[in-house]
């Protein structure tokens, strides 16, 4: 039986496929016990197939279920019995500190926890599709979330051509749908209380035959069955309205991937803007002196 000592790693950064993608992404969240549980119960959650599973886990060295599961379980023996973290746990539940200094902790680690997590192929897949310039992007959010799509939108659209941010702010238009074809790609944030809306329009642009990435919480909207790459945050927060922290950080690197891949047309793209609002604000201090 394999060693679990690098069986995360090895989840996360032996997918390739697109299914295998999805079941690494699974296995991360919140390891190991999320990779407890039957083969069907793992192939649901990933919208897999069972023997998908089975494929996935023999490449990686496990010819039965069992012999993975047994390592899952010497895994969860391991982190329970470390004297370290019985050590931290006691050390974290018995200090006192102030609640903003809780808040920021927290956040951290969300952040270096989601970092861990992390399925790097899964993260590449929507990189590319973002930097595909024959793709028309679409960020789109929820209640919530809405302020995440206008973030990507206002950040990629200085380093590429056509970024366009779905708002519906003012009701949920559905009439955008009629101009959504196999040229878009429709990024989506929806985080609990998932959105119905987001849903509707997620399964209208998809039978449209547009491309659909997902950025959600570690329960996974049911877009994610939609969506052909996601990436996941934790939400762990002292806030009633959940944490976007996370998400915002993913948003500021999917852009810095673009920019990496893109970095020629991206600079000349950020050069003329640069230059047309040296201009603009030329032809306003003219306005204002005459």
């Amino acid at each position: 039986m394999k060693s679990s000592d690098d069986l995360a790693a090895r989840l996360r950064n032996s997918a390739v496929s697109t299914a295998e993608r999805k079941l690494a992404a699974v296995f991360a969240e919140n390891f190991p016990g999320s990779a407890l549980g039957t083969v069907e119960s793992l192939a649901t959650r990933a919208g897999v197939s069972g023997p998908t599973v089975l494929r996935y886990l023999a490449k990686l060295g496990f010819a039965r279920f069992a012999d993975f599961q047994d390592a899952v379980k010497a895994e969860i023996d391991r982190q329970l019995g470390s004297p370290l973290q019985q050590i931290d746990r006691a050390k974290d539940g018995g200090a006192e500190h102030h609640l903003y200094r809780r808040a920021l902790l927290m956040q951290a680690e969300s952040l270096r926890r989601a970092a861990d997590q992390a399925v790097p192929a899964e993260f590449d897949a929507i990189a590319e599709l973002l930097s595909d310039s024959r793709l028309r992007v679409r960020p789109l959010g929820g209640r919530y979330s809405r302020i995440l799509a206008q973030r990507l939108a206002m950040q990629l659209s200085q380093l590429r051509p056509d970024v366009t941010l779905l708002d519906m702010q003012l009701g949920f238009a559905y009439d955008t749908l009629v101009d959504l074809g196999p040229r878009d790609l429709v990024v989506i944030f929806d985080y609990r209380r998932y959105q119905d809306e987001l849903l509707s329009f997620a399964k209208g642009a998809r039978a449209a035959g547009a491309r659909i990435v997902l950025l959600t919480d570690p329960w996974r909207s049911p877009i994610a069955q939609l969506a052909e790459a996601v990436l996941t945050a934790p939400d762990e927060t002292l806030s009633p309205f959940g944490s976007r922290v996370v998400p915002t950080a993913q948003v500021e690197a999917l852009v810095a991937a673009v920019a990496d891949r893109n970095r020629e047309a991206a600079r000349a793209r950020l050069a003329r803007i640069e230059t047309l609002r040296s201009e603009g604000a030329k032809r306003t201090d003219g306005d204002t002196h005459d």
